[in-house]
């Protein structure tokens, strides 16, 4: 199939009035931003939803204040199926949810417990992470009451002569290497041992039991004793029992206040750019991104598609390409902490970790503090300001940025690396030790090496200075940009090229797009590339032009036919006379 006819063509048919259908709404609430089309019933209803299970999981750990260090976008359609119902990129996380099907919702609701306990509950083991993400998932709420304990959907516990002993499922140390059917019964297993340890009041003596294995290093018999006061015998006897009387227990849903929400239609163009999102990042980026390159052309005025473009072009480190997007979503409006932090990592030559440039705090720290007026829980902005202070000698404000970046994301063995870092700066080897030992616990392999390097090298400061070398944080003098460090300059800049070109160039096509439903009469190829389709409708004979009939913007064909007649058509055109115009994209029914 030819990338001509996805997200282009998705686009120009939204255009046309007719497309009512394709309207798409969306609602805003405290931790997201939930997205439908057809109505904004589909948006509330997936708002509420999102939210009642991230405030069940507040309820259940007793947390008042929820924070996501990534932006979460819920879209509700069901026209986006996805076997995958979490999209993860570096400017948001994408779930998408068909509410009229049980199963699309289970997975969304599974992907939003994912999410919300990545970003609220420090690094745990797989079976406590399985556990209480299948417990989330599985609660059931009715109106002002919710449902906790039942069984969730798919899951199947095992038989008694196939259970797993608790000390076999407490000591897994990845589960996703395990074969299918005993992955299966790890997930079930490990619900039941959540089920019974809220159940029980028993989660303040999970987290010694976790903190006990992965920070301090002791045995998981000596850690299960110290905080359950019982062995790994007594606890599967417990678990066994728990789960032969499985009740599910009703008590209040934590409050929504869902009667503030509202809603407001998206532009179309942002529909186009917000579905785009879905495979900017993956194996289709190429294509995905070409296909906004030709959107952002034709509406240079819309802020959605230059934030997209300045995300993909700095991940793939096009820093030229990536600034003037960046630029220009900032001129139009600049409410969003990403563009300025997108901004400051330009400046430090496209990198998120390391410092590449000199004076790193007075050229990045404007733009980041930006980020951070705009939303003071971004933690991508925190962590490269504390870097960039940490740079500059600035250790106490360093140490704060970082505390409070690790905090906002208690899973993120880096932060806790530079959190470290940090520490070891103001002298305080032991605290910087402990954090090193947490940081080279995690899954990051590049996290993992420098955390080892710097646990040898710690205390010896006649290296500290390699050692920081080598890990960025010292700054490359011959770094060097072709445009400007400051994005005042640069917008000034811009704009004034930009007049200049206004002033000389032809002036831009403002036709509107206008529709057309008809039947194709005949095709005339004479003139390669080009041709001209013969179209009645509604009684009148209309000529529509194709520029080059190999790209052209097609739906419902592969490829254009110059044999094609009495054939059901709709058009988005731009009017070039009466009766005659120019084909914007063309659908064959």
């Amino acid at each position: 199939m030819r990338a001509r006819w996805l997200f282009l063509a998705t686009l120009v048919l939204w255009v046309s009035s007719s497309a009512e259908a394709q309207q798409w709404f969306s609602v805003q609430t405290e931790h997201l931003i939930s997205y439908s089309d057809g109505n904004d019933g589909g948006a509330r209803e997936a708002a509420l939803r999102s939210e009642r299970q991230i405030a069940a999981f507040g309820a259940i750990f007793h947390k008042k204040e929820i924070r996501f260090s990534t932006p979460i976008r819920v879209l509700a359609s069901q026209t986006l199926r996805r076997d995958n119902a979490l999209v993860r990129t570096p400017a948001a996380n994408f779930i998408t949810a068909d509410l009229a099907s049980p199963e699309s919702w289970q997975r969304a609701a599974r992907a939003i417990a994912i999410l919300t306990l990545e970003d609220n509950y420090p690094r745990a083991q797989p079976w406590f992470d399985s556990g209480i993400v299948n417990y989330l998932s599985g609660t059931r709420f009715n109106a002002d009451q919710m449902e906790l304990g039942a069984l969730p959907p798919g899951l199947v516990l095992p038989k008694p002569a196939e259970w797993i002993p608790m000390e076999k499922i407490f000591t897994t140390a990845d589960s996703s290497g395990l074969p299918p059917a005993q992955r299966e019964i790890f997930e079930a297993e490990s619900w039941a041992a959540m089920r019974w340890i809220i159940e029980n009041s028993r989660l303040a003596q999970a987290g010694l039991y976790l903190d006990a294995v992965q920070s301090k290093g002791s045995s998981p018999e000596r850690a299960l004793a110290d905080a359950f006061s019982m062995s790994f015998g007594d606890l599967d006897r417990e678990i066994r029992e728990s789960a032969e009387k499985i009740t599910p227990r009703a008590m209040p849903a934590p409050r929504v206040e869902n009667g503030l929400f509202k809603s407001q239609k998206v532009p179309a163009v942002d529909s186009t750019v917000l579905k785009a999102n879905l495979t900017l990042f993956g194996p289709e980026a190429d294509r995905t991104l070409k296909n906004l390159v030709t959107l952002m052309r034709e509406n240079q005025e819309n802020v959605a598609v230059h934030r997209a473009l300045a995300w993909a072009f700095l991940v793939r480190q096009d820093l030229d390409n990536a600034v003037e997007h960046i630029r220009r979503a900032l001129a139009l409006d600049d409410s969003d902490p990403g563009m300025h932090y997108l901004y400051a990592r330009w400046v430090n030559q496209g990198d998120d970790d390391k410092i590449r440039i000199l004076s790193a705090e007075p050229r990045m720290g404007t733009e980041l503090k930006a980020a951070l007026q705009r939303d003071p829980g971004y933690a991508p902005a925190l962590e490269l300001l504390g870097l960039a202070q940490l740079s500059g000698d600035s250790v106490k404000p360093a140490l704060a940025s970082l505390q409070r970046a690790t905090t906002l994301c208690p899973r993120n063995s880096r932060y806790y690396l530079n959190l470290a870092r940090a520490y070891e700066a103001a002298g305080n080897s032991e605290n910087a030790r402990n954090l090193l030992l947490y940081a080279r616990g995690g899954t990051d392999a590049a996290v993992t090496a420098d955390a080892g390097r710097m646990l040898t090298e710690l205390g010896k400061q006649q290296k500290r200075q390699q050692v920081w070398q080598s890990m960025g944080l010292n700054a490359d003098p011959n770094a060097k940009h072709t445009k400007y460090d400051n994005l005042q300059d640069a917008i000034e800049e811009d704009e004034k090229t930009e007049a200049k070109g206004r002033s000389t160039d032809t002036a831009q096509d403002m036709r509107k797009v206008e529709y057309l439903k008809g039947q194709i009469v005949r095709v005339e190829c004479s003139a390669s590339p080009g041709a001209t389709l013969v179209v009645s409708s509604s009684g009148q004979t209309w000529k529509m032009m194709v520029a080059d009939r190999e790209n052209t913007v097609l739906l419902g064909a592969e490829r254009f036919d110059c044999g094609w007649h009495n054939m059901q058509v709709a058009i988005n055109f731009k009017r070039g006379g009466k009766f005659e115009g120019e084909i914007v994209s063309l659908e064959v029914k």
